[in-house]
């Protein structure tokens, strides 16, 4: 991959919130800012290239080359994530709703259709995540004395009874 004036690149944000760079389907995490550029670092760390932008998001050089193809339905389904996530937050329509009306209006390849998470693994996972919130602050407020020991079992009792 070498820097050229036809680079095509954008920007998605990851699961985890962070601004990803995205160069012709390649994508980058943000590695180091100073106070003039951006330096991003490709995502898989076995890969060596390195990107620099200005504040402005211009691609200024990209340096050592991909030894790997891009690719482009990892950013499909990113996005397509990216869309549920922000429809289910703002909307009170059912996320099973959300994801097969997002499914069909978003043209994803036949590749990204089949690598795309099924609703059900996704709600797995969001209550996976919500499960553990709890066990954290039930920890949390043990440690700081807000619960004593017996709260705190009958507190970890409820919350993997439910799971």
């Amino acid at each position: 991959m070498m820097t050229t004036p036809s680079n095509k690149i954008s920007f998605i944000i990851s699961q985890k919130g962070k601004k990803l760079l995205d160069i012709n389907n390649f994508i980058f995490e943000l590695n180091k800012t100073t106070s003039t550029k951006k330096y991003y670092k490709y995502e898989d760390p076995s890969c060596t290239v390195i990107a620099r932008t200005d504040f402005e998001a211009i691609l200024l050089n990209i340096k050592s080359d991909c030894c790997h193809p891009s690719e482009p339905e990892k950013i499909q389904i990113q996005t397509f994530k990216q869309v549920v996530k922000a429809r289910a937050i703002s909307e009170s329509t059912p996320i099973p709703q959300i994801y097969g009306e997002e499914a069909a209006r978003i043209d994803l390849s036949t590749l990204s259709i089949a690598a795309l998470p099924s609703q059900r693994e996704l709600s797995q996972k969001k209550k996976t995540l919500a499960t553990q919130h709890r066990i954290d602050t039930l920890y949390i407020r043990y440690d700081n004395g807000d619960i004593n020991a017996n709260e705190l079992l009958d507190g970890l009792s409820y919350v993997v009874a439910k799971y």
